[in-house]
């Protein structure tokens, strides 16, 4: 092979090369500005949306919130609504002088939805609300089943029918809560104080009740409560149980007075 042939294939190789070169540039930059342009297409059409969220009006945050529930039914979109719902959550209950639920209900029913569901799962995320103070909210029949409920607060909240399946609800406060017909199997109730929660009707097939302050609370109706998941609870005279069940020795705890209450 003569000297001007290996430089012509030397020439053809490092042309070549570039070439590869250039093209997978051109893909990536292609790809890249197509990924970019979505990104960009979501913030304009959906920020200005979100930002209603934040408003102080009602209607404006349903408004935000139905259009939100029409996007959620693709997994690409919920994935980036969770953490919004969330965040508007977490927001909307630290407000004082909340003058209706009808927003927190909606934004709950969009975290339920199958489609964010999904892409919660598949990112390997909870739908994670831990800590939220929901004091006497009206929240019937709301969806919460596998939700990170830890150490909420649902003293006095409407909770009839709910289904809170598979939620880990350890150390959240229920006091006075109406649980009436709601759906607590398999949920995980360690160390939280359900006192005078109403449990008629209500499923506990699997809870975990293990330190779970149960005085004065009604589950003489309760379906699939049984003397194990008692026996690892405490409570006190005043707590209504199923026919023929009994605290075990050393579980009960003195009644509070009124004048401690006060």
């Amino acid at each position: 092979m003569t000297m001007t042939m290996t430089v012509q294939i030397a020439i053809v190789a490092a042309v070549f090369v570039a070439g590869v070169g250039i093209a997978g540039l051109f893909f990536w930059l292609r790809e890249n500005g197509a990924a970019q342009k979505k990104v960009t297409e979501y913030r304009d059409v959906y920020e200005p949306l979100f930002a209603d969220l934040w408003s102080d009006e009602m209607h404006r945050r349903l408004a935000a919130l139905f259009v939100a529930q029409r996007v959620a039914k693709s997994r690409s979109t919920a994935k980036r609504l969770a953490s919004v719902l969330i965040s508007f959550i977490r927001r909307r209950l630290s407000a004082e002088g909340a003058e209706s639920y009808e927003d927190v209900r909606l934004a709950l029913d969009i975290l339920g939805s199958d489609a964010v569901r999904g892409a919660q799962k598949a990112a390997g995320q909870n739908i994670d609300l831990g800590g939220i103070d929901f004091r006497g909210a009206a929240l019937f029949g709301v969806d919460f089943e596998g939700f990170r409920l830890v150490q909420c607060n649902f003293d006095r909240c409407q909770l009839a029918s709910t289904k809170l399946v598979d939620a880990d609800m350890s150390g959240a406060s229920l006091v006075g809560a109406n649980l009436q017909g709601a759906d607590l199997r398999r949920a995980n109730l360690s160390e939280a104080d359900v006192s005078e929660a109403d449990f008629s009707h209500a499923r506990l097939n699997g809870a975990n009740f293990s330190n779970v302050n149960i005085s004065g609370a009604i589950l003489a109706e309760a379906q699939g409560f049984i003397q194990d998941q008692l026996d690892l609870a405490y409570g006190d005279s005043e707590t209504a149980l199923p026919e023929r069940m009994r605290f075990v020795a050393g579980r009960t705890r003195p009644r509070r007075s009124s004048t401690s209450e006060a």
